[in-house]
């Protein structure tokens, strides 16, 4: 499963959602999906969710640690190479699959709420024990958003305390790492079991608020099986 988070055209934040094929050492990604017609908030209302094809990507991996990536996207191509940021917890790369080293490294994978069915949660328990959360979501107008942090294990629940979000960047080959700007957007909490839980959340953005969804599980990880 792809999830990509990258930018507009015009420095705003987009996103891509795939599912792919293992091919050997590639993962062939057939269809790039497009995901609109979400509303941070209690406005969101999945029935008005709609998903288009948009492109196709494929990654081939050197080693472990790089690789390579070949996306194709509405009449545009391009290659960009990769390194790894993160290793998650019980599954090391080129490793036989261990257990995590710690409970909640069982949940990482990908959480949604079913009333919010078109945004949700990427929970990746790192090797430093640590979680990574990513929000794949919208602003209150409409417009893809996404929103990330590192947090701590504290009482059983991965707590964000600050989680930020981005802007100013441009896509593909306009691309400039001394465009993207930083900016905190507010904090999240995640008390989850093996197959559901909740998200608190209180932002400092303006229009975004508080609040709290009902999550369950959408994805688990090969090797890391929660029981």
């Amino acid at each position: 499963v792809l999830y990509w988070f990258t930018y507009n055209d015009e420095g705003a934040q987009d996103w891509y959602v795939a599912v792919g094929n293992i091919e050997g050492r590639r993962i062939i990604f057939e269809q790039l999906i497009r995901v609109s017609g979400g509303e941070f908030g209690e406005g969101f209302d999945p029935a008005k969710i709609e998903r288009m094809p948009v492109g196709s990507a494929a990654f081939t991996w050197n080693d472990c640690e790089t690789a390579f990536m070949d996306w194709f996207l509405e009449e545009r191509h391009g290659r960009q190479d990769l390194v790894r940021l993160a290793a998650l917890d019980g599954l090391g790369c080129g490793m036989p699959k261990d257990l995590t080293s710690q409970p909640q490294g069982q949940f990482s994978g990908s959480w949604y709420d079913p009333t919010h069915d078109g945004e949700g949660f990427i929970v990746e328990m790192l090797a430093t024990g640590e979680p990574l959360v990513y929000w794949f979501s919208y602003s209150p107008e409409g417009q893809r958003r996404w929103y990330f942090g590192v947090g701590e294990v504290r009482e059983g629940k991965l707590i964000v305390d600050e989680m930020f979000t981005t802007e100013g960047a441009r896509f593909g080959m306009d691309f400039n790492p001394a465009d993207v700007q930083v900016k905190p957007w507010g904090s999240l909490e995640l008390d989850l079991n093996c197959s559901q839980g909740t998200a608190t959340y209180s932002s400092v953005e303006p229009g975004f608020g508080s609040g709290s969804q009902n999550l369950i599980r959408l994805t688990t990880l090969d090797g890391l099986s929660c029981p």
